[in-house]
């Protein structure tokens, strides 16, 4: 197995000890270790026979951008965006079993099973000031903290299955139909849709479908998270501190990709 990195970063400082990073980070692997079938090679074997070999491949690219800044004495802030591709035509060493003569490490060279295209983060840290003169109100609101993490990502990437064909031990993906939405609404659906099975049709018995591997974006995640800490002072070396945290503050549903299994031209019970 072969690894290729390569890195690459601007930074521009500014007053009020604000800064900018702009960072290119790349990775190839080659001769990378991907499993495939031989089915029943000879009458020795009663199954199939896998073969581990180093025909894999992997490319990683992204683009990541970094401003960190405290706005202020008491506000801090950190906001982070990457742009990235990651493709190969395995993504682990443990794949379906299928041989290459029905399925080419070329054929599936793809987005990979954990290609996030989008990815966004921030925090901010917020320390609360005394509220009032009076020393009983200003002793019960010092020393307050708020922090909120927030993150966003688009979805990873699944294609369909026909659980009902055989292809050399493992399950085909499906035809396209040309002309058909992938994705269709459905109100009582995770996420209000469905991936559309007009939009697909069982490929000929012992063929793999025209679907492409990792073909279809899913599901993407938001999520607020909100901690409120204050912190005791007993003794000079020693503090007390009091924290709440609150995960998926605004309760936004987050929706694993489908199963995928294509049943048929109107069945959407795992779509």
């Amino acid at each position: 197995m072969l690894f290729r990195s390569a890195l690459l970063a601007l930074e521009k400082s500014f007053t009020g000890q604000q800064a900018v990073s702009l960072s290119y980070v790349g990775q190839a692997g080659r001769s990378l270790l991907r499993q495939e079938g031989i089915s029943q090679p000879n009458a020795d074997f009663s199954g199939a026979f896998l073969l581990t070999l180093n025909n894999s491949r992997s490319n990683y690219h992204s683009l990541q951008l970094q401003f960190r800044r405290p706005l202020s004495s008491r506000l801090q802030a950190l906001f982070n965006y990457t742009w990235s591709h990651s493709l190969d035509n395995a993504s682990n060493d443990v794949v379906q079993a299928i041989s290459s003569t029905v399925i080419s490490a070329e054929r599936d060279y793809a987005p990979s099973d954990f290609d996030v295209r989008h990815s966004l983060s921030a925090a901010l840290t917020l320390t609360i000031p005394a509220a009032g003169r009076n020393a009983a109100v200003k002793s019960l609101t010092k020393d307050w903290l708020l922090e909120s993490v927030v993150v966003a990502r688009s979805g990873f990437p699944f294609n369909l299955t026909v659980p009902t064909a055989q292809l050399s031990g493992t399950n085909p993906r499906p035809d396209v139909v040309m002309g058909q939405p992938v994705w269709i609404g459905l109100t009582n659906a995770p996420g209000g849709k469905t991936v559309n099975p007009a939009a697909f049709t069982a490929p000929a018995p012992g063929q793999q479908g025209t679907e492409g591997r990792n073909d279809i974006r899913g599901f993407g995640l938001t999520q607020v998270d909100l901690s409120i800490e204050r912190k005791f002072r007993i003794t000079d070396k020693l503090n007390l501190h009091f924290r709440a945290d609150a995960f998926n503050l605004l309760n936004h549903p987050n929706f694993a990709n489908p199963l995928g299994f294509y049943l048929g031209p109107s069945d959407t019970t795992f779509l």
